[in-house]
């Protein structure tokens, strides 16, 4: 596989596959394998070669927001997987994995790109036109473990408004529901620190091309009412959790007046007692 400046002929068409990795990246302090050379470097990800025996068999990037995206394949095999794990300190979310298509289209040269759901039509073989894509499918991935989080933190929360309407009783521990208050505002916060400050990287400033590919790959994507959907299911979810919390200190702080009154009434009775003797 060519690099990503050395487009020829034969290479108009080439799979690229991303995947979610179960946190975000510290690009920092990523360790890359001895077969990886560094081509890139942005805020928000670092673009490596895998060499392989002299020649570039898969482009890597590697996105802070926790995704890894490859071109050249059409899976990550388990040598790839480990590399990129001891690299990242982070685990492969498989069920995320993903497979689309870039090709070249010369005669697209003078015309818009064009976006489908598993396939990408560029007018060149650019850096900035795939590397538009690339994080956008990256993105892509890490949204999706947002959305599977987002998921499980709605199940969860179900089944206390169940218990809670079955049962009328609250968990006797505070401290798993403020864990998952928790939980939320780390979502939120992270939501909003990686996917709306990288989208819309600085060659979109400079290339009206790579502008409009990227405009339209994230409308494909979906990527803006995905990200909307994940913040109001976390909405919903630290709203009833917010008032299962409520609740819990409304009935501790009844037990704790019932409490008091018991002890004057103690008091008064003892005192009594005392005036009697």
């Amino acid at each position: 596989m060519a690099t990503l400046d050395e487009a020829t002929d034969k290479d108009t068409a080439w799979p690229i596959t991303t995947v979610a990795l179960d946190r975000r990246v510290d690009l920092a302090a990523l360790v890359p394998a001895a077969t990886w050379r560094e081509l890139r470097r942005y805020a928000y990800g670092i673009t490596y070669a895998i060499d392989a025996q002299g020649s570039v068999d898969v482009v890597l990037h590697v996105f802070a927001c926790g995704a890894a995206v490859c071109e050249g394949i059409e899976r990550f095999g388990p040598a790839l997987r480990l590399d990129i794990e001891a690299a990242t300190g982070r685990s492969f979310l498989t069920r995320t994995e993903e497979t689309y298509t870039i090709a070249v289209d010369p005669e697209r040269a003078e015309v818009s790109t064009r976006v489908a759901w598993d396939r990408v039509v560029i007018p060149e073989r650019r850096n900035e036109l795939v590397s538009a894509v690339a994080l956008l499918l990256g993105q892509s991935a890490a949204l999706e473990r947002y959305e599977i989080e987002a998921d499980s933190i709605i199940e969860r929360t179900l089944a206390l408004s169940r218990e809670l309407a079955q049962h009328g009783r609250l968990p006797r521990s505070l401290n798993a529901l403020v864990g998952r208050i928790g939980k939320m505002f780390e979502d939120r916060l992270e939501l909003a620190r990686w996917f709306f400050l990288v989208d819309r990287p600085e060659a979109t400033w400079e290339n009206p091309r790579v502008a409009q590919l990227f405009d339209a790959l994230f409308a494909n994507l979906e990527l803006r009412q995905r990200h909307d959907a994940i913040l109001h299911k976390l909405g919903a979810a630290e709203h009833v959790t917010q008032m299962a919390i409520d609740l819990w200190h409304g009935r501790r702080s009844n037990a704790l007046e019932w409490a008091i009154v018991i002890l004057i009434v103690i008091e008064i009775v003892f005192a009594f007692a005392g005036i009697l003797h």
